[in-house]
C-alpha cells in the first residue's frame, strides 16, 4: 500500500548521498564553524560560560557543542543548546567573552566547545523510503570452490552454487558454526571475496553462513535539526520523520529514495 501511494512521487524523487556534512539538497549543513577551549568548570545550575578573550565570532543564535570531558557529559545536536547572549569585556584583565545560554548545563574546564551556524530556515524536508533492508537473520550458500588453508588475514574469492543477494559487505562467516572471515567485497550475487583471519581451509560443499555483524541502522537529521537512529526498519518503510539529511547507514540499508 505504502508502495502504491509513492509510486508517482519516485518519479521525482533522489537518492541521498550519505554525508555527515552535506544535506540531502546537495548544501552544506554547517556555514560556519570554530571551537573555542579558554574557560572555566561551568556548573550543571548555570547558564553563563566565561570565554577568556575577545572573541566576536561568537553570536546570538549559535548553535553549541562539546565533547564529554572533566566528569560532563557530551553536548549533542539533539540537546539544542544556543547561544542567547553575548556580552565582551574589553576593560578587564584578561579580557573575557560571556554568553547566555539556552538551558543550564555543565561544562568541564577548557573542554572545546563548538560553535556553529546552520541556515536551517531554507533546508529542504524529504520523506525517506526505506527500499532494502536485510533484516532476516542468516543467508546460507553451499560452496563450489574449495580453499586451501592461507595465512591469516588472506583475501580469498568464494562462489556459491546459487545466487544470493542478500548477501552483503561487511557480514560475517560461519563454517558449521566457526566463524571464518569476513565478506570484504562482493563481486556479484554468488562470488564473494573473503577476509580469512583465521587460514582455515573450505571444502567443496561445506555450507556456509552468512550472518549480519549489526543490525541494520539509518541515522538522519530531522526537519528540526535532531539526530535519530532507526534501527531494523523494514524494507519498503518510510521513516515517519522529516528528513533533511542521511548520516549514517549500516551493512543491510540501501536503495533509498528522498521524496521531497
Amino acid at each position: 500500500m505504502i508502495r502504491n501511494y509513492y509510486t508517482e512521487a519516485f518519479k521525482g524523487g533522489v537518492v541521498p548521498v550519505v554525508s555527515a556534512t552535506q544535506l540531502i539538497d546537495g548544501t552544506v549543513k554547517i556555514t560556519e564553524s570554530f571551537v573555542v577551549a579558554a574557560h572555566p568548570l561551568n556548573a550543571a545550575t548555570s547558564t553563563t560560560i566565561i570565554l577568556v578573550g575577545l572573541l566576536p565570532l561568537v553570536r546570538k543564535g549559535m548553535y553549541i557543542t562539546a565533547p564529554a570531558a572533566g566528569g560532563t557529559p557530551a553536548w549533542t545536536i539533539n540537546d539544542h543548546i544556543m547561544v542567547e547572549a553575548v556580552v565582551y569585556d574589553s576593560v578587564s584583565a584578561p579580557n573575557t567573552t560571556t554568553i547566555t545560554i539556552s538551558k543550564p548545563k555543565a561544562i568541564g574546564v577548557n573542554t572545546g566547545i563548538t560553535f556553529f551556524s546552520i541556515a536551517q530556515s531554507s533546508w529542504t524536508e524529504y520523506s525517506l523510503y526505506i527500499g532494502t533492508s536485510l533484516n532476516q537473520p542468516d543467508v546460507n550458500g553451499i560452496i563450489t570452490s574449495a580453499i586451501a588453508g592461507a595465512a591469516a588475514g588472506a583475501q580469498n574469492t568464494i562462489t556459491t552454487q546459487q545466487q544470493n543477494p542478500y548477501v552483503k559487505d561487511g557480514m560475517l562467516v560461519y563454517d558449521d558454526g566457526v566463524l571464518i572471515g569476513t565478506i570484504a567485497t562482493v563481486t556479484n550475487a554468488s562470488t564473494y571475496v573473503l577476509v580469512n583471519p583465521l587460514g582455515q581451509a573450505v571444502v567443496v560443499d561445506s555450507v556456509l553462513t552468512f550472518r549480519l555483524n549489526l543490525l541494520p541502522s539509518i541515522t538522519v537529521l530531522t526537519i528540526a535539526n535532531q539526530t535519530m537512529t532507526f534501527t531494523n526498519p523494514a524494507q519498503g518503510f518510510v521513516l515517519p520523520v522529516s528528513v533533511v539529511q542521511v548520516t549514517s547507514i549500516t551493512t543491510g540499508i540501501g536503495n533509498l529514495i528522498a521524496l521531497n
